[in-house]
């Protein structure tokens, strides 16, 4: 514990030095209504806010020339209106096509006639939705907007977005999109932050969203891919029944269905919807100068225009009270998934349930890989995950194994509840508590040796979770953590009742 505090000491003293040291800096970012962290207890991050409701958040660290960004907004898939799943995937594709300067040799005449694409792609659907519909006519439409698109092409200066990146000597460029919210990272040369705020203010205020149609086709043959994908096949059973009402029973990459009928229409009402300032969060680590990065961050997004937020409480999942299990016959080995709902991150007893993932499930030590892996020899692996598939609404605690040799899915599932439901008669012993918060602690320090991965956790912590010092908030939590609390949390929430159990089956 105590060489935690000391190594954490020793890279905030070194790499946030000025902090503490650059008397000048830290009178000039007050100036700048900038909040500088000086409690030892958490990173010294500077943080800002634009009057747009735009969240920054930076950490100097002068170890190398590099910088990273996050740039995070808090929509993902559970923000879809019903019939839309898969939007928020398929929006950050198109965040890669340019915007109304990036990838165009003239915006006007090509504006002009993506309009006239996203008309005959509104007639498509139409068409494609009727019980009797014309195949005639439909092939007549996709022949027309296959026509409007190569005239459209003319006007495209293909994966420019790209070149200038690669370019100005980018490395890590990626987005990710979840349930939970919608994620653009880069790292660059640290002579180069200039240019990531000219253009990543450009893309976000001024997206093109051009090539919809053939993204959407991509993203289409992704979907028809991950049905012989045991692993998705199994997740998306196991979400799908779980949830009944809230929408994290939805898949990430939406259902084909609703992604078939996307319009570029319904991009750019989610983009006007959700990609706002006051819905973003932009966390940026490295070779920085603090002052310098706000003064730039008011340049380029202070004239960015802020707006309402839809409302994001979404139906509560009711209370489960049955046992669920779902058998899914497949060519793939066997595989078990089991989700115990939770009531949520903020939970007062989440991080005893916390607690609980690590010493049941997770590494080489836990209670059920020395059980099921070394000793009775049934489980090829076992682990654990304390909320799946998210953190902003309740949740699920998972377990994941699979049966090795001649054991059954239904085998290693009985062995599995035995040793949950033996766990009151085993409580956690003090050695057990104190291996969890050394792992979640060094799974922190390894963080601040990533500049893109504690942005990320910077930017998650901030825009998902509420606050930026979450996670350094939460080992304080899980200290004080108690065994008598981790077998209160295991009796509450992994009981049969609360559990929806995924058999992969085999099918011959």
């Amino acid at each position: 514990m105590k060489l935690f505090f000391l190594a954490l000491s020793l890279i905030s003293s070194t790499i946030g030095a000025y902090a503490m040291d650059n008397f000048k800096k830290i009178e000039e970012l007050k100036k700048l209504n900038a909040h500088v962290e000086t409690s030892s207890k958490y990173p010294q991050v500077v943080y800002y806010k634009l009057k747009n409701g735009m969240k920054i958040l930076i950490y100097e660290k002068k170890f190398a020339p590099v910088v990273s960004f996050t740039m995070m907004f808090k929509v993902g898939n559970v923000d879809n209106t019903n019939g839309q799943t898969g939007l928020a995937h398929l929006f950050e594709h198109m965040a890669f096509k340019g915007t109304d300067k990036i990838g165009t040799r003239d915006w006007n005449k090509e504006k002009m006639i993506l309009e006239k694409i996203d008309e005959v792609y509104d007639e498509i659907n139409k068409e494609s939705k009727k019980d009797n519909r014309d195949e005639e006519k439909l092939k007549k439409l996709k022949e027309k907007a296959q026509e409007l698109e190569k005239e459209a092409e003319k006007y495209q200066v293909r994966e420019e977005f790209w070149k200038i990146y690669n370019e100005l000597g980018q490395s890590q460029m990626n987005a990710f999109t979840s349930t939970d919210y919608t994620g653009y990272v880069v790292s660059l040369p640290s002579d180069r932050i200039e240019s990531y705020f000219i253009i990543e203010s450009d893309r976000f205020k001024n997206p093109a969203l051009r090539d919809f149609y053939k993204e959407r086709s991509v993203v289409l043959e992704e979907l028809r891919m991950n049905k012989s994908d045991p692993s998705r096949i199994s997740w998306e059973n196991l979400l799908s029944h779980a949830f009944v009402a809230h929408p994290y029973h939805n898949p990430t990459i939406g259902w084909e269905d609703d992604v078939m009928h996307l319009t570029r229409k319904d991009a750019i009402e989610f983009y006007k919807k959700f990609y706002l300032p006051n819905n973003a969060t932009l966390a940026i680590v490295g070779d920085v100068d603090p002052v310098k990065v706000i003064k730039l961050a008011e340049k380029y997004f202070g004239d960015w225009k802020s707006g309402t937020i839809p409302d994001q409480n979404y139906t509560k999942e009711p209370t489960q009270n049955a046992e669920k299990i779902i058998k899914v016959y497949f060519h793939s080995k066997p595989t078990l998934r089991i989700g115990f709902k939770n009531d949520g991150i903020n939970a007062p007893d989440m991080p005893a349930l916390i607690v609980a993932s690590e010493i049941l499930a997770n590494g080489n030590t836990s209670r059920l890989y020395k059980k099921l892996v070394e000793e009775k020899k049934i489980a090829l692996y076992v682990g654990s995950y304390h909320s799946t598939p998210g953190n902003r609404y309740p949740s699920l605690f998972i377990i994941v194994s699979a049966p090795k040799g001649n054991t059954t899915v239904e085998e290693l599932d009985n062995e599995i509840m035995k040793e949950i439901e033996n766990f009151a008669n085993n409580p956690p012993t003090e050695w057990e508590i104190e291996k969890v918060i050394n792992n979640y602690e060094m799974s922190i320090l390894k963080d601040l040796e990533s500049n893109l991965e504690f942005a990320q956790t910077l930017a998650y912590n901030e825009q998902i979770l509420g606050n930026w010092k979450f996670s350094w908030d939460m080992i304080e939590k899980i200290k004080k953590v108690k065994s008598s609390d981790v077998v209160e949390a295991v009796k509450k929430y992994l009981k049969r009742s609360k559990r929806t159990a995924v058999y992969l089956l085999e099918e011959k």
